[in-house]
């Protein structure tokens, strides 16, 4: 699991209609995100170790293996958790992950991304997550830039759809998306 190849997933729901209007070369049907698996099995007990048990060693390598998978880029973020989940944890999980991207990449790391509102997705329906959280973006940091969005579990697209809407309304010239695992769920399915 840990030398897992990354592949990608199709997840039509990360993009929606109006990024049309930001982004011209996005593809608004499918939009593709590079994942290490499925949540599931010997991968979702990593990242539950990342997670829940301060394993930070594991956001690394979680990070190697996801940027053998990605072209070049100009700038790595990732999606912030709450600043409570943080808080309690010592660390965010999707912030060790994009850095040990950064670092294999030898591309810059920083912090674009800030969460607005406080509310989990752990533990939510399907129907609370896909209003997903709200997020507001640097500029100065992404302004031009090709950039890569990290997170780590999709289950509904819409933490990522909101995360990367806010990276182009700030001038991202391009926002690609990976995640550690995602949850099996329509329309998710796997390109092959």
């Amino acid at each position: 699991m840990l030398g897992a190849t990354p592949h990608v997933v199709r997840a039509p729901h990360i993009v929606d209609e109006s990024e049309a209007a930001l982004h011209r070369s996005v593809d608004v049907g499918a939009a593709l995100v590079v994942a290490l698996g499925e949540y599931r099995g010997e991968l979702r007990r990593a990242i539950h170790w990342m997670k829940f048990r301060n394993a930070r060693w594991i956001a690394v390598r979680f990070g190697r293996h996801l940027a053998r998978a990605i072209d070049a880029v100009d700038v790595v973020t990732f999606v912030p958790t709450t600043t409570r989940r943080r808080s309690l944890r010592g660390h965010d999980q999707s912030a060790l992950v994009a850095s040990g991207v950064a670092r294999t990449m030898r591309v810059r790391f920083v912090r674009t991304l800030r969460r607005i509102d406080s509310r989990v997705q752990t533990g939510s329906s399907r129907a609370q997550r896909l209003h997903g959280p709200r997020f507001v973006a640097h500029a100065r940091a992404v302004r031009g830039r090709n950039v890569l969005l990290v997170d780590d579990v999709l289950t509904t697209g819409s933490t990522l759809r909101r995360a990367r809407s806010a990276l182009l309304r700030a001038g991202a010239a391009e926002v690609r998306c990976v995640v550690v695992a995602y949850v099996k769920a329509p329309p998710l399915t796997r390109v092959e």
